[in-house]
């Protein structure tokens, strides 16, 4: 059983207290740099334990304004009375909090010995400069828990017998950082004290905690449940986060060659431009852009200077995604236009996300393993699910950004708050608001690539519709629209709220529309076949999908149109039905098509999405006459 020791450290710099799992690799670093002296507190099994001690004793250090003169035996001594009640406080709220099978008493959950126990030898490290630097290379711009961090080196076939003191001298160095995986504190009020827990990777607090007896340290422990699925995070887990501090490298002109022959319209050449003169503008205050793009604008391409410039500086790029179908669409899209880039992507069952890159494309979710990695991180599709008012995956998203980064947002549809913080407003003669075109924090391109509107959708109002569907009677508006777009050979998507309305709307749609029976299929988030139903919509072998909003962004059929019934339901929010709408009329061959929404009452959403779409149209058509008339 590992433990950790908790001593203070007197030297040139003003106290600190420290937390270590080999005090002997302390030892030789401090006499090294300054010669301090360091006075031992005492040692836990518990990493949590040890680092909310350390708290205490820094708050006692700045309360006291403790100069190196004022640190005696005596003083040292009440630093470890204040360590054992830190201790004794911690068991008593923890067994309050917490009861299990054991018996264990009230003083029994936190392990606390004063003094130090076998001295370590930490000799073997000090001749092993290279490894050390190997180590770091590897794991720089990382934020793993212990188990991670040891299947990242062993990918790489790198084993250090002494790896806790390794990572200890590059933690003492200034090169790493290690924490608990989840942070324990006692708060103290005048009515009572509580136990606070926070998970140091994902920053989820206490209601997503919970406590057990750790069979791994033998103590008091927690652990978190809202990131559970990518490994346990716990308090006697170490979470280690290395930034990356990588200088641009001799080669990376090559690996930042563009291999696209496409062409911009004037619009989206502007748009581009603004983004890369950001990426570029190392000087700006502004670290945060966004790409305000109407669904059907280029919205990927107009990433590509802005990534060129990155490339160019020998940086990183990371596009983040909420979804894992367009991780695996966008992946080979990118490496087509950056063959000389060395491109990943990273998902909940990807073998690559352990893998060196110069562009990662990864789920939202993947992103909380990179730790200031990235010098350019774009963020797709912001209002998204599970992304939007996710503050786990914001926080994930903004430590991903090195130090003196960027971070780029682009949608079709942004939140309230990114747009009050990023997009300009004009005022017109009037005293009428609208947005401005662009600002040093946004750009906004209200009108598709190719020129053509956004297809307005139709809303149809159905009283009784869930009754009406039910009883397998015919929905004439829906009926005819769908049967006039297979009738024309199109595609089409039907969109419901739930997972358990796939199923029943496909197989009232199978009895409705007999003759196109064999060509429809649906599919959701837990569909064991979803990637082979996707690919074959991709291929028109399906004609007919029923989907929930899986789909309603990162998709492109050429040639659709859209259904969705129950557009009332609170999963249809507007920004999801504008994404939704934004399936249709993508191609330049065929920019119109049909949205229906099916509604069983007068709704807000449906109506606020037709707004919006018919607002960034009138906006695109007073672009293109003001450039004509120029």
């Amino acid at each position: 059983m590992r433990e950790y020791l908790l001593y203070v450290k007197i030297g040139r710099e003003p106290i600190q207290a420290y937390v270590t799992p080999c005090f002997r690799v302390d030892q030789n670093f401090w006499q090294e740099q300054e010669g301090s002296q360091l006075y031992v507190i005492g040692r836990t099994p518990s990493l949590a334990m040890a680092f909310s001690l350390r708290e205490r004793l820094h708050q006692y250090l700045q309360e006291r304004q403790a100069r190196h003169d004022d640190v005696n035996e005596q003083a040292v001594a009440r630093m470890r009375q204040i360590a054992l009640t830190g201790v004794r406080e911690s068991n008593a709220l923890y067994g309050d909090t917490f009861s299990d099978d054991q018996g264990k008493s009230s003083s029994e959950w936190f392990e606390w010995r004063e003094g130090i126990a076998e001295q370590e030898d930490g000799s073997s490290l000090l001749s092993t400069r290279g490894e050390v630097e190997l180590v770091k290379e590897v794991l720089a711009g990382r934020a793993l828990l212990w188990e991670e961090m040891e299947r990242l080196l062993q990918t790489h076939g790198i084993a250090v017998p002494d790896l806790p003191q390794l990572l200890q001298r590059l933690v003492l160095s200034g090169d790493a950082q290690w924490l608990p995986g989840v942070r324990l504190q006692v708060r103290k009020s005048w009515l009572r004290h509580s136990l606070e827990l926070e998970c140091m990777r994902c920053g989820s607090g206490k209601e997503k905690i919970e406590l057990t007896t750790c069979h791994t340290c033998g103590q008091g422990c927690a652990y978190c449940t809202e990131c559970l699925g990518m490994g346990r995070s716990k308090c006697c887990t170490p979470f280690l986060c290395v930034p990356a501090k990588r200088a641009p490298s001799s080669h990376t002109g090559h690996t930042g060659r563009l291999a696209w022959s496409g062409r911009y319209s004037r619009d989206q050449e502007v748009a581009a431009d603004r983004a890369r003169q950001f990426v570029l503008n190392h000087w700006g205050r502004n670290v945060e852009f966004l790409i305000w793009a109407v669904c059907g604008a280029g919205k990927t391409e107009l990433l590509f200077p802005s990534v060129v410039a990155a490339l160019e500086q020998g940086e990183r790029v990371l596009i983040a995604t909420p979804r894992k179908d367009v991780v695996l669409e966008l992946a080979p899209r990118i490496q087509r236009v950056f063959p000389e880039a060395r491109v990943i992507a990273v998902h909940g069952s990807s073998k690559e996300k352990w893998e060196e890159c110069e562009i990662a494309i990864a789920t939202t979710h993947q992103v909380m393993r990179f730790y200031q990695r990235f010098f350019l991180v774009v963020l797709d599709e912001v209002d998204a699910f599970p992304y939007h008012q996710n503050p786990v995956l914001y926080r994930a998203v903004a430590r991903a950004v090195k130090t003196g980064g960027r971070l780029l947002y682009l949608s079709a549809t942004p939140p309230r708050y990114l747009q009050k913080r990023l997009v300009a407003k004009k005022k017109s003669l009037l005293g009428r608001s609208s947005y401005a075109l662009y600002s040093s924090s946004h750009v906004l391109l209200p009108g598709r690539y190719h020129g053509h509107a956004l297809p307005v959708p139709q809303i149809c109002t159905v009283s009784g519709l869930d009754k009406l569907l039910a009883a397998g009677r015919v929905i004439t508006p829906l009926h005819d629209m769908l049967k006039a777009s297979l009738d024309a050979g199109r595609q089409v998507f039907v969109f419901v709220p739930r997972i358990e309305e796939v199923p029943r709307m496909l197989g009232y749609l199978q009895v409705m529309l007999p003759d196109y029976r064999e060509g429809m299929a649906g599919v959701h988030a837990s569909d064991p076949a979803r990637e082979e139903k996707v690919m074959a919509f991709r291929e028109k072998a399906v004609k007919l999908m029923v989907t929930t909003t899986i789909l309603e962004r990162g998709v492109t059929i050429p040639g659709s149109d859209v259904a969705v019934v129950g557009a009332q339901a609170p999963v249809f929010d507007e920004a999801s039905l504008v994404q939704i709408a934004g399936r249709v009329g993508r191609s330049p061959d065929d920019p119109k098509g049909t949205v229906l929404f099916v509604q069983s009452y007068r709704a807000a959403a449906p109506q606020a999405a037709v707004r919006q779409i018919t607002q960034m149209n009138q906006l695109a058509k007073q672009l293109r006459d003001r450039r004509e008339m120029a």
